[in-house]
C-alpha cells in the first residue's frame, strides 16, 4: 500500500514536469515570434521605409512652397511707383515782340516742355521690393519644416505586437550627424551700374503754339545708383548720379548732355503705401557749337536747377492680375536763370494688368501743374498714354508707352497739345 503511494507521488511529478516543460516551449516560441522584429534584416526594412516616407515628406514641402513663392508675389519689378526721377521743363521767357513762326531762334537754347524725361519710368528692382516684401521669409520657413521633418519620429506598431497584446515600441532610430558645413555668406551689393537707351518722337517737340515741329530724340546714358540703406526697419537711404546724352533726329543744333544728382529718404508707411523727400539737381550743357560767333559754345551750361520733391505713393491689388498705382508729388524748383524758378504739382495715376510674369500692359493718366515764381506764368499739363513693360531677363527690360499730351499756358507762345511714342531699353551692367 505504501508502494502504491509513492508510485502515485512520482507518477504526478513526471506529469506536472513534463506539462511545464510544454508550456515553456510554447512561451519560448511566442517570444521568438516576438523578437523577430529586432533582427536586423527587419530592422533595416523598417528604417529604409521610414527614410523613404521621410523623403517624400520633404519632396512634396518643398514642391509646395516652391510653388507659393512663384505666385505669392507677381508684381515682380514691373509696376511704374516713382515720379522723382523727372526732368524739370526748361524754356526761355516769352519775347512780345516775337512774331509767328520764330519761337526758336539759333542762339536759344532747346524748350524741354514736353520731353519724354518726365514719363513715370520703371524704378530699381530695390525699391519694387521694399514695397512688396513678404511677410514671411520663404527660406527661414523651408529651414524650420525641414527641421521638424529631421526630428525622430514614432512608426506604429507591428501585427506581432497586437497578437500578443504588448506596446512594444521601437526604439528611435540613428541618425548620422551631419558634416560641418561653412556659413554662405549671402552677397548684398551696395550698389549697381545701369546702362539706358531710349527713343521719344512728338509731334510738337518744342511746345510751340505757332508752329509745331514733329521730331524725334534719341536718348542714351548710364545711371550710379546705391542701394536702399536701411535707417530703420522701414526707413532708407538712396543716392544716385545719372549722366545722359540727349540728341535730336532733326534739330541737331539743340543737342544737349545732362548731369543729373539725386538724393532720397524711402519710409514705407504701410504695406501698399509709401512717403519719400528727396533733393536733386540737374545740369544741362549744349553739345554743338552755335553758328553764330556771339552765341554758345559747346560745354556751356545753359541750366543749372536744384529740386526739393516730396512724394506719396499707394498701390492696390484689384484683383491676382490687376494693379490700381496712384502718386503724388509737390516739387519746389530753384534755377538759374531765375525765370525758371517754380513749383510743380503732379498727380499720377497707373491701371495695369499682368499678362503673364514678365509682361505687363496698362493705362496711365498723368498731370502737372506749375505755377512760376519769378514771372507771370502758369502751366497745366496732361497726359493720357498706355504702356508695355516686358522683363526679358533679371538684368533687362523694356518699356513702351505711346499716347497724347494736352494743355495750356499763360505763356502766348506755349502749347502742349499733340502725341507722343517713346521706347526705352534698360541694362544692368553690374552689381558692387
Amino acid at each position: 500500500m505504501q508502494l502504491k503511494n509513492w508510485k502515485n507521488l512520482f507518477f504526478c511529478i513526471l506529469l506536472a514536469s513534463s506539462g511545464g516543460s510544454w508550456c515553456c516551449i510554447r512561451v519560448e516560441a511566442a517570444e521568438s515570434a516576438n523578437t523577430d522584429i529586432w533582427r536586423p534584416k527587419n530592422l533595416a526594412s523598417t528604417q529604409v521605409s521610414y527614410q523613404q516616407l521621410c523623403q517624400k515628406l520633404e519632396q512634396e514641402i518643398i514642391n509646395s512652397l516652391c510653388k507659393q513663392s512663384s505666385e505669392s508675389h507677381p508684381l515682380d519689378s514691373q509696376m511704374p511707383l516713382n515720379l522723382a526721377q523727372q526732368t524739370p521743363q526748361t524754356s526761355q521767357a516769352p519775347n512780345t515782340n516775337q512774331k509767328p513762326g520764330d519761337t526758336q531762334k539759333q542762339n536759344d537754347p532747346p524748350q524741354l516742355e514736353s520731353q519724354p524725361s518726365n514719363l513715370p519710368t520703371s524704378p530699381p528692382d530695390s525699391k519694387e521690393q521694399l514695397l512688396n516684401a513678404p511677410q514671411i521669409n520663404q527660406s527661414q520657413r523651408l529651414e524650420r519644416l525641414m527641421q521638424l521633418l529631421r526630428s525622430p519620429k514614432q512608426p506604429p506598431e507591428s501585427d506581432s505586437d497586437r497578437e500578443l497584446g504588448l506596446r512594444v515600441r521601437l526604439r528611435p532610430l540613428e541618425q548620422q550627424p551631419l558634416p560641418p558645413t561653412e556659413p554662405i555668406v549671402k552677397f548684398k551689393p551696395i550698389g549697381y551700374l545701369q546702362a539706358h537707351v531710349g527713343y521719344f518722337q512728338t509731334s510738337n517737340i518744342f511746345s510751340s503754339n505757332y508752329s509745331p515741329i514733329e521730331d524725334g530724340l534719341i536718348i542714351s546714358g548710364l545711371t550710379l545708383a546705391s542701394a536702399y540703406f536701411p535707417l530703420g526697419s522701414k526707413t532708407y537711404l538712396n543716392g544716385s548720379i545719372d549722366g545722359n546724352l540727349i540728341r535730336y533726329i532733326n534739330q541737331s543744333q539743340y543737342h544737349y548732355n545732362q548731369v543729373r544728382f539725386n538724393l532720397s529718404l524711402y519710409q514705407q508707411l504701410s504695406q501698399r503705401m509709401y512717403g519719400e523727400i528727396s533733393w536733386s539737381n540737374q545740369q544741362l550743357f549744349y553739345a554743338n557749337n552755335s553758328n553764330r560767333l556771339d552765341s554758345f559754345k559747346a560745354g556751356d551750361r545753359f541750366l543749372n536747377e536744384s529740386s526739393v520733391q516730396l512724394s506719396l505713393g499707394r498701390r492696390d491689388p484689384l484683383t491676382s492680375k490687376l494693379t490700381l498705382d496712384s502718386f503724388y508729388e509737390l516739387s519746389v524748383n530753384f534755377s538759374d536763370p531765375l525765370s525758371r524758378d517754380r513749383i510743380i504739382n503732379s498727380f499720377w495715376i497707373s491701371l495695369s494688368y499682368y499678362l503673364q510674369n514678365p509682361l505687363q500692359v496698362g493705362i496711365d493718366y498723368q498731370a502737372n501743374f506749375s505755377d512760376f515764381t519769378q514771372r507771370d506764368r502758369e502751366d497745366q499739363f496732361h497726359r493720357l498714354f498706355g504702356h508695355l513693360n516686358y522683363r526679358i531677363s533679371d538684368t533687362t527690360n523694356m518699356n513702351v508707352q505711346a499716347g497724347v499730351s494736352l494743355g495750356s499756358s499763360t505763356a502766348e507762345n506755349i502749347d502742349f497739345d499733340g502725341w507722343f511714342f517713346s521706347i526705352n531699353y534698360n541694362l544692368q551692367l553690374g552689381q558692387f
